[in-house]
């Protein structure tokens, strides 16, 4: 019987590449996203060259591919997902989904994540959230100009998270808070409420003694170290495969990585936040502390010094 694997992730992760690099182990069948993309095919989010060719026909249809998957995600079952790859997985011992599930989705699916009839591990995909933020600013300054609905639903999330700190923010700082930069920028902060969910989803599967929780791992980590790479691939499939130094090799190769924000910029946390404006720290600052995020953080290795409590910013 194959193994199953979910690799859980927020997004603005190195999801793509981390997923087209298991694809590409002959033993291991992946898919990626919302959507369950095959993971073996290109960055399925970027649309540069539909945007040259003025294709928008094409990218409105992958729009609405991948909001029915956002809607998808709140109903599907992993063994649904899972059994449907086994048919076309051509006997390969190991497969599964990364992006394609989000930490916070799983605990509503506590009974079904030990499953008898097959081995299932879930890790979770993290990432420093300074420079998820970043990354996130930069895909909201595009997918809010071709996503209405994305636009609508983060603007929410804006205005639930704190209307008054962000006008607050806006107004010190003499900004329109719905220019384009100043929304996207608001709009990734905010999304950081998924994080605190995420970590208390995975509160809640350890209280709950789901075996098939295996931890997390750190972007930074597997996509720099290929001995955090190898131990991650052994995580996953508990022994189903090996990880041999040619497919090492290949992977460490490939440099491709997804950029979302195409501003030029230093990729160290501290550096990024102080090249950050004053409003970019107070905003982030506010929804670091808002959503309570400093301790998991903390726990989880990463360094979060440089970001000040937002009442010493105001």
């Amino acid at each position: 019987m194959p193994r199953w694997f979910i690799v859980s992730s927020h997004g603005w992760s190195a999801s793509h590449w981390l997923a087209f690099n298991l694809a590409r182990h002959p033993q291991i069948m992946c898919v990626h996203s919302s959507a369950a993309l095959p993971a073996d095919r290109g960055e399925p989010y970027d649309v540069s060259a539909l945007l040259a060719r003025k294709d928008f026909a094409t990218i409105f249809a992958m729009i609405a591919q991948f909001r029915k998957g956002y809607v998808a995600r709140g109903t599907l079952r992993p063994a649904d997902l899972f059994r449907r790859m086994e048919l076309e997985s051509c006997g390969r011992p190991l497969l599964g989904s990364v992006h394609t599930f989000r930490l916070r989705d799983l605990p509503r699916l506590a009974a079904e994540l030990d499953p008898p009839e097959r081995s299932l591990r879930i890790v979770n995909l993290i990432r420093h959230p300074v420079n998820l933020v970043n990354s996130g600013a930069g895909q909201y300054e595009l997918t809010f100009r071709l996503d209405l609905n994305e636009l609508q639903w983060v603007a929410r999330r804006v205005v639930d998270t704190g209307l008054d700190a962000f006008e607050q923010i806006a107004a010190r700082h003499g900004l329109y808070p719905g220019d384009l930069e100043v929304l996207s920028f608001f709009g990734a902060c905010a999304t950081l409420k998924g994080l605190a969910e995420d970590f208390a989803a995975r509160d809640a599967l350890v209280a709950r003694g789901v075996a098939s929780y295996a931890g997390s791992v750190r972007q930074e980590d597997v996509t720099r170290e290929p001995e955090i790479f190898r131990d991650l691939v052994a995580r996953l499939g508990a022994g189903a495969v090996d990880c041999p130094e040619d497919y090492l090799g290949d992977v460490f190769s490939d440099a491709r990585r997804n950029v979302h924000n195409a501003r030029n910029g230093p990729t160290e946390p501290t550096a990024l936040f102080e090249q950050w404006a004053p409003w970019q720290q107070e905003a982030f600052a506010f929804c670091l502390d808002r959503f309570d995020l400093r301790k998991p953080y903390l726990a989880e290795g990463y360094d979060l010094g440089m970001v000040p409590s937002w009442k010493d910013l105001r």
